[in-house]
């Protein structure tokens, strides 16, 4: 099962994940160094998701056209050229666009990493993505770790934003090489099945909550109990904790005896309740353990959400998985913002239980999936 492929897949999606965190924890320090306003400081997140959204919508396309591995290359080089340019910046119109091309390539990556995750038995592929997505929240975690030891010690924070190249060039030579003519050739474009549809609906949600208590979670803390920055940003990272903990969980088998469905309403249920208890507690100890009961919850979102979504669509992977890629890109472009909007208008705070919401949303999409022991149980028949 962990043959070159898949291996260079969890590769890529540790790198992903080590950029994603570490490109938002760079932000700051590109604001003091370029002296931007908030709002420039902040386009640099929303053209990088916008980036994702682009490699949503064609990498697929592409593939096809030009064949998997070589748009993994040009993807790689993207990202590449993206983290040297933001590297070396002297102005936002510089970064901005190196941002961009992060977000392409690294949409791109994404879709790979999708696809080749994807194995023949839902079980199996949930167990996988649930391994890879846990390992991925370690890189996560070093990033803003090692962007501040960079810029205490270093005092050159871009050398952690350049990090990624080398292991982006160490998986690359590592991963299996395909010529043209052993390209896989994928089946033309087609219309993905209802049910697949409302697995992606269901992404769409996860990944929402996931980025909303990322971005929101430790100012919910400061403001609810009145915990210095300091303090609420570390109890903040038990959500990081919690989804390490329960990707690792599922990794290992737990809720393996457990339909697909029944996961993830149970796993919406204990957001929820982490969601309630960080919203009424006075004590920062209490409101982390909200955060880190919303981080176990969350934990099995994503990688069960998405094999069930890859599962309704076998004869259409690619697509399936580019697909994929857009959920996410789409969610945290929106819902972060989304939540801010909120925030302005009626504080933080009374803001905080609209992520509810959004688990409700996932509820209501588990409940109009197909009838039967999962969302997808037989792929609605094909993907044709």
């Amino acid at each position: 099962m962990l043959n070159r492929t898949v291996l260079s897949a969890c590769g890529l999606l540790a790198i992903w994940a080590y950029i994603l965190y570490g490109v938002g924890n760079a932000t700051p320090y590109l604001r003091d160094e370029l002296r931007l306003t908030a709002f420039e400081a902040g386009l640099h997140g929303s053209v990088m998701a916008v980036g994702v959204l682009a490699a949503g919508l064609t990498a697929d396309t592409l593939g096809r056209r030009i064949g998997s591995s070589w748009l993994l290359d040009l993807a790689v080089a993207a990202v590449a050229s993206g983290l040297a340019i933001v590297a070396v910046a002297p102005a936002a119109a510089v970064s901005l666009p190196g941002t961009l091309l992060i977000g392409l390539g690294g949409g791109t990556l994404g879709t790979h990493v999708n696809y080749n995750l994807t194995l023949d038995g839902e079980a199996d592929t949930r167990r996988l993505m649930s391994t890879a997505n846990g390992g991925a929240m370690i890189t996560a975690a070093a990033a803003p770790l090692a962007i501040g030891l960079a810029a205490q010690y270093l005092h050159a924070w871009r050398v952690a934003l350049l990090l990624p190249i080398a292991g982006l060039a160490i998986v690359s030579a590592f991963r299996p090489r395909i010529g043209r003519r052993q390209a896989i050739v994928h089946p033309p474009r087609t219309s993905l099945p209802r049910g697949y549809w409302v697995a992606w609906l269901f992404l769409v949600m996860a990944v929402s909550i996931e980025f909303s208590i990322v971005f929101w979670g430790s100012t919910v803390v400061a403001t609810r109990t009145g915990a210095p920055r300091s303090e609420a940003t570390l109890l903040a990272s038990l959500f990081v904790i919690g989804m390490f903990g329960g990707r690792m969980a599922i990794a290992r088998g737990a809720g393996a005896q457990r339909a697909s469905r029944q996961l993830l309403a149970i796993a919406l249920m204990v957001v929820v309740l982490g969601l309630a208890v960080v919203l009424v507690s006075p004590l920062p100890i209490l409101s982390g353990a909200g955060l880190l009961l919303c981080g176990l919850g969350t934990a099995p979102m994503w990688p069960v959400g998405l094999a069930v979504a890859m599962g309704c669509a076998p004869q259409a992977r690619l697509q399936a998985a580019a697909r994929a890629t857009l959920a996410a890109g789409s969610a945290v472009l929106l819902a972060p913002s989304a939540l801010g909007l909120a925030s302005d208008a009626v504080g933080v705070v009374a803001a905080w239980p609209l992520i509810g919401g959004l688990a409700l949303a996932g509820l209501a999409a588990l409940a109009l999936a197909p009838r039967g022991a999962d969302p997808c149980p037989s792929a609605d028949g094909a993907a044709e």
